[in-house]
């Protein structure tokens, strides 16, 4: 105890805490430290008094187990873009909440940007650090680039956590491990139960554009829904998308238009594009702050994954992307209004019925040589998606080479021209059939009919 004690007096004197009561919780509880036991100094807040009493206990004793924060229930506001220690063996600082719903981790809005709220840095120390995390959220403000960013650990729990409102336009809410020379930002043997993104912005729904052609341009969009609820014009953004687009040698660009009762009264084509086909060819709506990805999984292997839930309007909702390998993943529910609710470009990835809800595009962009699917269950707004479809394959066919989706349901009969599968050359036909790696297997059509798509394995 006698490096601990000099390591929290030598942060009390930086930061000018009297500390009686630190003292005492520290001396009854070592290496736990409450976010209510401390007060703000300066621009730094109670968390990040906190915080930094639990950073230095954890650096001091690299023979224990690090750290703990526990969080008051409420907003936790933080200013300081100090990460999580990266200290190698067993020592980091974990945070531990009353539950997702009840203890907010909050970027103060008046203080500086930074690259996450709440982050964990690469680990190059020797080993990877180990953690756990339990339920809270964590809100960027749409003032950080992202919410969370965890990178370099391993055998570390995850637990009813939640990371959100990132930046306008940043690449993703929550990002876990990342791609380095030297792997120390590397994700192993990953526990993660119930973990969720989201960004506040509230976006409007229910708006369907459609294009009108002139030949191969596109010449004007008409309004065949204005929507069910306000949109947001700051944020509103439509685009073109579709198995036709493989016929475009050029994709049309649009622009929509926002009325005053903040319905969507029309678009403007700002490229017309060249297209050779225009069928198959869709527009989608989104609302909400443009983030490309809800969760972004970059070398997070052989990890074990219950219940991600990714809300907002972003292009992808999960990714699971080079590097994040042998997942077994359990219950994904992507959320509405994302062009592709999952992307997988990793290999081995056992994705175990996944719930996809209101699909803006595809259900899944499978990119990988080999994985799973199973047991998946499509449920969709055909009113609001009119041109949802099911698994792209949309990589060079040479690169599958046993992908399995079997079982795959409808929640609802569907709609006359769902396609259950889409390639990279588009619609699938005798000329263009699915890529020979890719086994489908009792993969319903979802077109009202009840029919089969592929019943038996390729």
């Amino acid at each position: 105890m006698k490096n601990s004690r000099s390591a929290l007096l030598a942060v009390m004197a930086i930061f000018g805490l009297s500390g009686c009561s630190l003292m005492a919780n520290a001396a009854t509880q070592p290496g736990v430290f409450y976010v209510a036991n401390y007060v703000a100094n300066g621009t730094h807040t109670d968390y990040d008094m906190a915080r930094q009493a639990a950073d230095a206990y954890a650096a001091a004793t690299p023979w224990a187990a690090g750290s703990v924060l526990i969080l008051k229930s409420g907003i936790n506001s933080t200013c300081d873009a100090v990460p999580l220690p990266s200290l190698g063996n067993q020592s980091t600082t974990s945070i531990i909440g009353a539950g997702s719903g009840l203890s907010t981790i909050q970027k103060s809005a008046s203080c500086p940007a930074s690259g996450a709220t709440l982050q964990h840095l690469d680990s190059p120390n020797g080993d990877l650090s180990r953690g756990l995390y339990q339920g809270f959220t964590v809100d960027a403000n749409h003032v950080d680039a992202a919410a969370c960013n965890v990178y370099g650990m391993s055998e570390t729990t995850f637990l009813d956590v939640s990371c959100g409102n990132a930046i306008a336009g940043a690449d993703h809410e929550l990002e876990f491990g990342n791609r380095d020379a030297n792997s120390v930002g590397w994700m192993d043997n990953i526990y993660i139960y119930d973990l969720k993104t989201f960004d506040s912005v509230i976006g409007g729904t229910g708006a369907v554009l459609t294009p009108v052609w002139s030949g191969s341009a596109l010449a004007s969009v008409t309004v065949t829904s204005s929507g069910a609820s306000r949109y947001t014009a700051q944020y509103t953004r439509a685009q073109l998308f579709g198995p036709g687009l493989v016929k475009c040698s050029t994709v049309p660009t649009i622009t929509p238009k926002v009325g005053a009762n903040g319905l969507l009264i029309g678009a403007v084509v700002t490229n017309p594009g060249v297209c050779s086909s225009t069928a198959n060819i869709y527009i989608l709506v989104q609302d909400g702050t443009p983030v490309t990805y809800g969760m972004k999984f970059t070398n997070t292997a052989d990890s074990h994954v219950w219940g991600l839930q990714a809300t907002g309007a972003t292009t992808y909702g999960i990714g699971w992307l080079n590097g994040s390998a042998d997942n077994s993943i359990y219950y994904e529910k992507p959320g509405a209004d994302e062009l592709y609710q999952i992307i997988d470009n990793a290999n081995g990835n056992r994705h175990i019925s996944p719930g996809f809800k209101d699909a803006a595009g595809y259900v899944a962009n499978i990119d990988a040589q080999n994985g799973t699917i199973q047991d998946a269950i499509i449920t969709w707004s055909t009113t609001s998606h009119p041109g949802v479809s099911g698994y792209y394959f949309g990589n060079d066919r040479r690169v599958y080479q046993d992908w399995m989706i079997q079982d795959s349901a409808c929640g609802s009969d569907g709609t006359a021209g769902y396609l259950s599968m889409t390639t990279e050359l588009g619609v699938p036909s005798t000329s263009n059939p699915v890529p020979a790696g890719v086994k489908p297997q009792n993969v319903a059509t979802c077109d009202g009919t009840g029919a089969m798509s592929y019943a038996t394995i390729q």
